[in-house]
């Protein structure tokens, strides 16, 4: 007779997307990279999963951090205003500015994709590609394109692509000296062309 394995804990495969107690948003490639960061239950209020279910931190009965059981999927107007948020308080985390999505499942695979370029977090997601005053070009990461375009003054001439086909405008924004760094890049969406005959 075969044994049948142990079922799996919650979330044990896939990625997370942890919104923390600072209202901040981290990205984690795994379960075990979420709990071994982590440090308390409520350092992490919700853990939202591709599917868009919802955990928590719980203790074990050894103390330690485990994920609790599914609660749901998250709501998705709390998550886009937490997203909203996060990126007023900390622009130059949420650099990729994605157009505004009208469904849940949109918003969250949107998030996590943002959040793993951002990051840097997979080098086998694809190539960037820029296209700066009609030539092209490609690069690895985010950070490559950031590199490439420092202290070009014509931005508006140039149309940037995420491995996911996102294609964005990139926006400049300086700061003050006295903060000890120049600035940095956003990269706002540029809206999907319409298909011939409709307008």
């Amino acid at each position: 007779m075969v044994a049948t394995p142990p079922p799996r804990p919650p979330g044990a495969a896939g990625d997370f997307v942890v919104v923390e107690d600072s209202g901040e948003f981290s990205y984690y490639r795994s379960r075990e990279d979420l709990l071994a960061d982590l440090e308390y239950v409520g350092e992490a209020p919700c853990i939202i999963d591709r599917a868009a279910t919802t955990y928590r931190l719980e203790l074990d009965e050894n103390r330690h951090l485990r994920m609790g059981p599914p609660l749901g999927q998250v709501e998705f107007h709390w998550l886009r205003q937490a997203l909203a948020d996060a990126r007023e308080v900390h622009p130059e985390r949420h650099r990729l500015q994605r157009a505004e999505t009208t469904g849940l499942a949109d918003l969250v695979a949107g998030l996590f994709e943002t959040l793993q370029l951002e990051r840097g977090t997979d080098a086998e997601l694809g190539l960037w590609a820029l296209e700066i005053d009609g030539l092209a070009t490609r690069r690895n990461a985010l950070a490559d394109v950031d590199r490439l375009l420092a202290g070009n003054e014509h931005l508006d001439t140039v149309r940037v692509t995420d491995p996911f086909g996102h294609q964005y405008l990139p926006v400049w924004h300086p700061r003050h000296r006295h903060i000890g760094h120049a600035g940095y890049l956003t990269y706002v969406e540029v809206p999907a062309r319409r298909g011939p005959g409709r307008r």
